[in-house]
Formats: structure tokens, C-alpha cells, sequence
């Protein structure tokens, strides 16, 4: 069983953009590791105690005799690393306070970095030795860094402290200028929500981003397949039945067309004229709105004969919309341009 460590170290339990931001990274792990296990360690409900004399001298005694109980200082440590160490993957959110990290997570870091128990000492060397997890962070600030970032150390100080204990894989979701009005905010956040569905996409998967249902999905990738195999088969009126009535096409070299019976006479003459040997889309972005849907991706063109530039092209970019109608999902907007 999969396990995700959550830490949360904003202070505000309530309208904290860092942990919403993590609430969404969550849901993905979730829906990425079925049956898995999410363990919160929420730093603000339940925050750990700064170091004191007492706590790193249990840390630097020698260890108890076997079987006896560890020191009274140790057993929260304890407990925190155990927590760490049952974890595959990390999850921090950390809003920046005074350049740098929340204290409540400068806490918690020195709980878990101890000697033998999260790095160790080698040919005069350190070693980290949780080196087989990974981490997402997610940052927020409430302005933009300089152009050097050179005000910003909480982003290189939490890789630093990941590399010391192992962890090198580390993905970091940064959201700047969240003080900033709420349309360039809500823009920032989409692209951080879009950042982590890059994060969870299968090769060659698209990005979805709306709420598209599991059939939604299997629909518009059903078009897809309908579409490659219509136009490899020349096949015109197979073609149309896929488009909505007032089907638009935008194709290079080409008027625009409006409506599925100019659709059909245009396709009809394209396939007299030329035949594809394979078509083959690679979709990378998918938003969705209601009724409509934006897909955004590339194409692979081969022809068998016939073909020039534009619409025959080896190599496109694209834009589909696609619309719910009472059949289902149809094609609205078929637009392509070569890649140079």
C-alpha cells in the first residue's frame, strides 16, 4: 500500500492558498494510488516544539541498551521519523514567511534529521538515507521574487534539507503574487492545478482539466480513434457523422468551412485527390466547460499519395472543440497549422 506524508505548514487553517493548492495534489494521489493511504501532519493544529538543551543532548547520547526505553526527549522524534520513513512520497505546503520557511517547519526538520536515523556519517562525508522517496512541494508568496531570486531562500533551502536526508526527486509547485487581484490569482492557481495534472499524467496521456467523467473521456477518445480511421479509410460521410451541424474547419490553404454538408464535399474532394497512410494524434491539453470541450495537441501526418504542404503536412499542432449534443460528443471546431 502506497503512503503519502502531508505536511502543512501555514499558519492559517482556513483560506490558506498553499494548503488548497495541496488539497488538489492530494485528490490526484489519490486517484493515481487507489487504496492508498494519506497520513496529515497539519503543523498549524499540531505544531511540534523548537528544539531544547534537553532534547539535542538525548540526541547526541549514546543509544539505550537494547530493549530499554529511549530517552524522554527522543519520543517524539521518534515518531515523526517513523512517520517519515513509512512514507513513498512527501507532500509539503509552505507559504513564505520572511523569506523563508514557516519556524513551525524549521521545527519539525529538526525533529527528523538525526544522526543514523535520516543521514549518516561516511568517509568523512554526510549520506542521506531516505533516498528511495520522492517529494511534491508546494510554495506561495504573496509577491513575485526579483529576477535573481535572490530574496526567495525557501525554495533552495527545503530542496537543500530534502537532498541531506536522500530525497533528490523533488517536484516544486511555486504560486507567486498571491496578493495580487483575484483574476490574476485565480489565473496563477489554474496553472499550478495544471502543473500538478502534468505531474500525474501517464505517458502520453493528456492533461484533463474540468470535470469530465470517466465516460466523458472514453467518448472523446472514442472521436479521436473514429477520426484517424475515417480519414486513413477515405472515408468522407464517416468522417461527418463524427462533426456537430455547424461544424467549422480550419485548415491551412483553405477557406474556412462552415456547416456539415460543405464539410462533407470538402472532405469528399481532399480524399479524391490524396490518401493517408496513418494519422495519428498525440492530444496534450484538455479543458472543459459545460457542454464544450478545448483540446489542444499534435498530429503526425503520412500520406500514401497526393499531399503538399499545410493540411498534408508531416507534422501539425491542432485545436479541437468538441460539444455535447444529444448523440454525445461531437466535433465542433477542427483546426490544424504545420509545425515548421
Amino acid at each position: 500500500m502506497k503512503k503519502l506524508l502531508r505536511i502543512d505548514a501555514s499558519a492559517r487553517t482556513q483560506g490558506s492558498i498553499s494548503r488548497s493548492v495541496a488539497d488538489y495534489f492530494q485528490v490526484r494521489w489519490t486517484e493515481s494510488n487507489p487504496g492508498g493511504r494519506v497520513i496529515v501532519r497539519d503543523l498549524a493544529r499540531y505544531p511540534v516544539p523548537h528544539l531544547d538543551a534537553a532534547t539535542i543532548a538525548a540526541f547526541l547520547a549514546p543509544p539505550p541498551p537494547s530493549g530499554g526505553p529511549p530517552p524522554e526527549g527522543l519520543v517524539l522524534s521518534d515518531a515523526l521519523i517513523d512517520e517519515l520513513s513509512s512514507a513513498d512520497h512527501l507532500l509539503i505546503s509552505s507559504p513564505l514567511y520572511n523569506l523563508t520557511l514557516p519556524s513551525t517547519l524549521k521545527a519539525y526538520f529538526d525533529h527528523v534529521i538525526r544522526n543514523d536515523r535520516t543521514f549518516a556519517q561516511a568517509e568523512g562525508r554526510y549520506v542521506g538515507l531516505l533516498t528511495s522517496k520522492s517529494a511534491s512541494v508546494v510554495t506561495t508568496r504573496g509577491g513575485v521574487a526579483s529576477p535573481a531570486a535572490a530574496d526567495e531562500l525557501q525554495t533552495r533551502t527545503l530542496r537543500a534539507i530534502l537532498a541531506f536526508i536522500g530525497v533528490t526527486k523533488v517536484d516544486v509547485i511555486s504560486l507567486e503574487g498571491m496578493s495580487g487581484d483575484e483574476v490574476s490569482r485565480s489565473r496563477r492557481i489554474a496553472s499550478a492545478r495544471a502543473e500538478i495534472d502534468r505531474l500525474f499524467a501517464s505517458p502520453g496521456e493528456p492533461v484533463w482539466l474540468g470535470p469530465f467523467t470517466e465516460e466523458d473521456r472514453r467518448e472523446i477518445g472514442g472521436l479521436r480513434a473514429a477520426q484517424a480511421a475515417a480519414i486513413q479509410q477515405g472515408d468522407a460521410e464517416a468522417y461527418a457523422a463524427l462533426c456537430t451541424d455547424d461544424i467549422q474547419l480550419l485548415i491551412p490553404g483553405h477557406d474556412v468551412v462552415s456547416g456539415r454538408e460543405r464539410f462533407l464535399a470538402c472532405e469528399a474532394e481532399l480524399f479524391r485527390s490524396a490518401s493517408f497512410a496513418s494519422f495519428r494524434k498525440m492530444p496534450e491539453r484538455i479543458e472543459g466547460s459545460g457542454d464544450l470541450a478545448v483540446e489542444m495537441g499534435r498530429q503526425e501526418v503520412a500520406m500514401r499519395r497526393g499531399g503538399a504542404a499545410g493540411v498534408f503536412a508531416a507534422r501539425q499542432k491542432y485545436t479541437h472543440v468538441f460539444r455535447r449534443t444529444a448523440q454525445g460528443w461531437r466535433f465542433a471546431v477542427l483546426m490544424s497549422n504545420a509545425i515548421e
